[in-house]
């Protein structure tokens, strides 16, 4: 089973009035049928889940939040000191980027878990994808 890194920007599988709403079923029914098992970090999912909750609903973030914590769909792996030392200091070394401190960490996390393929809608972490080489569906 490969794993695929999922951004807070594919929450769009849980918020139905999100222009990505549909096409994030279809991504997650295939790599779901692919036995894909999803992987993020605790800041990504924070992230993900309060999103969820002021733009959708309580029970899609709840819904959300329930996914993530089966073991056998998902993998939450907690951002250590060493890891946001990292983000930080990647953050800081790209002035010419828009990219988040927890897009670096989900970028760096990817690299560290041998982790190529993301899932996710947002176009500043779409971006730092390309850059680092990684495949985004």
């Amino acid at each position: 089973m490969n794993n695929v890194f999922v951004d807070a920007s594919a929450l769009a599988l849980y918020h139905k009035k999100d222009k990505h709403h549909q096409t994030a079923w279809a991504i997650y029914e295939r790599l779901l049928n692919e036995a894909k098992k999803f992987l993020t970090s605790n800041w990504v999912a924070y992230e993900a889940i309060s999103i969820l909750k002021s733009r959708a609903s309580h029970g899609a973030a709840k819904s959300l939040w329930d996914i993530l914590q089966d073991a056998e769909l998902s993998q939450v792996v907690r951002v250590d000191k060493e890891l946001e030392k990292e983000a930080v200091d990647l953050f800081w070394r790209y002035q010419d980027k828009r990219w988040g401190v927890v897009d670096c960490s989900s970028i760096l996390l990817m690299e560290r878990e041998n982790c190529s393929v993301a899932f996710g809608y947002d176009h500043h972490f779409a971006e730092a994808t390309r850059q680092y080489g990684f495949t985004l569906v």
